[in-house]
C-alpha cells in the first residue's frame, strides 16, 4: 500500500471535499480523484458517495479511517519533524475547535498575527464540540489541532495550558428600574436571570465557579451564547452573569451597567488543549506559540 494513498484518503475524510483536499495537499482535484479510484479498487468499496453538492463517506470508509488514523499520524508526524516549519512560506491549514464567544476574543488578533508572520497559513475555527468524548476523538484523530475550552482534558495523552482568565461580572440594562450603581446579594437573587449554559462540568458557568453554595436563581431565559444573553439583558429587566471582556466589548454598542458579583467566585479560565502526538510537529509548536503571544494581553481580565 502506497502511504500517499492513505494520506490523501485521510485529508478527504477530514475535509469531505475533493477540491479542498487537493488544495490542502498542494495537488489537483483530478489527481485526488485518481488516488481515490485506486483505493476503491484496492478495497472494493466506493468509499465516498455524493450527497447534494458534497460527498459523504461510506460505513467502510469510516471504519477504515478509524483504523488507520493513529498509525498514519505517527508516520506523517515522524516525517514532518525532520522538516522545519517555515511560517513565511508555509501553506498549511490549522483547525481550531473553540466556541463562538471565545472566537470573538482570540480570532481577530490571531488573524492579525497570521497576516504579518505567516500570510499563506490558513486558520479554520469551524468545529465546536458539545462533549468531552468528541473533543478527545477529534484531537486524537487530528481532525483538529487545538481546542480552546473552559475545562482542561485530564485524560492521559492530552496536554493543557491555561491561556488566560477573566472575572465574572453582573450585567443589566442601563435603565434597569431597581439596579443602579451597585447590587447586593439579596437584590441579585430577587431579580429574573438570563442563564448562560455551557458544557462546563454539565453546569451553568456561574454555578461551577462560585466559592459557596448559593440560592437558585430565577430563570427567565437560558442560552448557550454569552453575547446573546448580554444583548437581551440590555433590552429587558433581566440580569446576566458574564465574563468581563464580553461585557465591556458589548457595552460599547449597547447601554449596559456592569457590576462586580455580590459574592465570591473563581475567574473563568480558558485552556488550550492538544494531543501528545503533536509534540514533534514544528508547525504545531509554532501554532501554540502564536496562541500564547496573542492572548498575552488577556491573561488577567478584571473590571
Amino acid at each position: 500500500m502506497d502511504l500517499n494513498l492513505l494520506k490523501t484518503f485521510d485529508v478527504v475524510m477530514n475535509t469531505l471535499s475533493v477540491n479542498e483536499a487537493a488544495e490542502t495537499l498542494g495537488n489537483t482535484a483530478p489527481a485526488v480523484s485518481h488516488t481515490l479510484n485506486r483505493l476503491r479498487k484496492q478495497y472494493q468499496d466506493p468509499l465516498f458517495v455524493r450527497k447534494g453538492r458534497g460527498i459523504v463517506p461510506t460505513n467502510f470508509a469510516i471504519e477504515l479511517h478509524a483504523e488507520i488514523q493513529e498509525p498514519l499520524n505517527r508516520l506523517l508526524n515522524g516525517a514532518k519533524s525532520r522538516q522545519a516549519f517555515e511560517p513565511k512560506t508555509s501553506k498549511r491549514t490549522f483547525r481550531i475547535s473553540s466556541h463562538k464567544d471565545l472566537d470573538l476574543m482570540v480570532v481577530p488578533p490571531l488573524i492579525a498575527y497570521r497576516d504579518e508572520n505567516a500570510p499563506n497559513v490558513k486558520l479554520k475555527a469551524d468545529i465546536e464540540h458539545l462533549n468531552e468524548q468528541d473533543r478527545q476523538t477529534d484531537l486524537r484523530m487530528r481532525k483538529v489541532d487545538l481546542i480552546l475550552a473552559t475545562v482542561p482534558l485530564e485524560e492521559h495523552g492530552y496536554h493543557n495550558k491555561l491561556l488566560f482568565e477573566q472575572q465574572l461580572v453582573v450585567v443589566c440594562s442601563k435603565n434597569h428600574p431597581r439596579i443602579k450603581d451597585s447590587i447586593t446579594q439579596e437584590q441579585f437573587f430577587a431579580e429574573q436571570h438570563l442563564l448562560w449554559q455551557t458544557q462546563r462540568m454539565d453546569k451553568f458557568i456561574m454555578d461551577s465557579l462560585v466559592k459557596e453554595k448559593l440560592p437558585k436563581r430565577k430563570e427567565a431565559y437560558t442560552t448557550g451564547s454569552v453575547c446573546n444573553s448580554i444583548v437581551m439583558a440590555a433590552q429587558t429587566d433581566w440580569l446576566c452573569v458574564t465574563g468581563v471582556w464580553h461585557a465591556k466589548m458589548l457595552s460599547k454598542m449597547t447601554p449596559l451597567t456592569i457590576l462586580p458579583l455580590p459574592f465570591e467566585a473563581h475567574p473563568l479560565p480558558v485552556y488550550m488543549t492538544w494531543h501528545n502526538s503533536q509534540h514533534s510537529d514544528t508547525g504545531h509548536q509554532w501554532l501554540k506559540s502564536m496562541f500564547e503571544q496573542v492572548t498575552n494581553n488577556l491573561i488577567d481580565l478584571k473590571l
